[in-house]
């Protein structure tokens, strides 16, 4: 329930932004009015439901209209059926991406920043896990860069509503030698992805 609250708190302010803010007219043409500035909120509902969150920020200047920048804060936990079928054989449980970031640079097809595009970004992780023979907890840092593949699509006209599904593929690079129990150590994929759907809602 909480979540829910959360999620359409975040909806409706959006909302109420979307609609007080008013485009800037060129002087002398009134048949010409333009928004300076591209901004969205996008939420991904799926950290949502594995008990964390997800909100983006997403910006794009009037002057590069097919590129965006983003970028991200999100927590959530993982079922242990998710992680690697190694790192559960080594007896690794309860894994776990505490408060990270993540920055998202995008070029679109289309000038309007809906339809297909792509681009690089890079995921900061602060990630806890545990083992199902002792109490100890490995809290460690891991970064991924990766190339991303997303298409937006707008349900709804004169509407700021969007759904994101997007693809990425990359590979996780562990910061430090934190990431062992009783010199068992948790590895990453040698070739990460991830699926997800982002909503979001464009501001101005």
């Amino acid at each position: 329930m909480k979540t829910l609250q959360i999620i359409l708190l975040l909806l409706i302010s959006a909302s109420a932004n979307a609609q007080s803010a008013k485009p800037t007219c060129r002087m002398n043409d009134t048949t010409s009015c333009y928004s300076k500035n591209y901004w969205s909120v996008e939420v991904d509902p799926a950290p949502f439901i594995l008990g964390g969150y997800s909100f983006s920020l997403k910006y794009s200047s009037d002057r590069f209209k097919h590129l965006t920048f983003m970028g991200s804060v999100y927590r959530s936990e993982f079922p242990d059926n998710m992680m690697s079928n190694k790192n559960y054989e080594n007896g690794f449980r309860n894994l776990k991406i505490n408060t990270s970031t993540a920055f998202f640079a995008d070029y679109f097809i289309k000038s309007n920043r809906t339809g297909f595009h792509f681009g690089p970004s890079v995921f900061y992780y602060c990630k806890s896990v545990g083992s199902n023979s002792t109490d100890e907890v490995a809290n460690f840092k891991s970064v991924y860069p990766n190339i991303r593949a997303d298409y937006v699509f707008k349900p709804f006209k004169n509407n700021g509503f969007y759904i994101n599904p997007w693809f990425n593929v990359g590979k996780e690079y562990v910061i430090g030698n934190n990431n062992s129990i009783d010199n068992t150590e948790f590895v990453p994929d040698k070739i990460s992805y991830i699926v997800a759907i982002h909503l979001g809602y464009q501001l101005f």
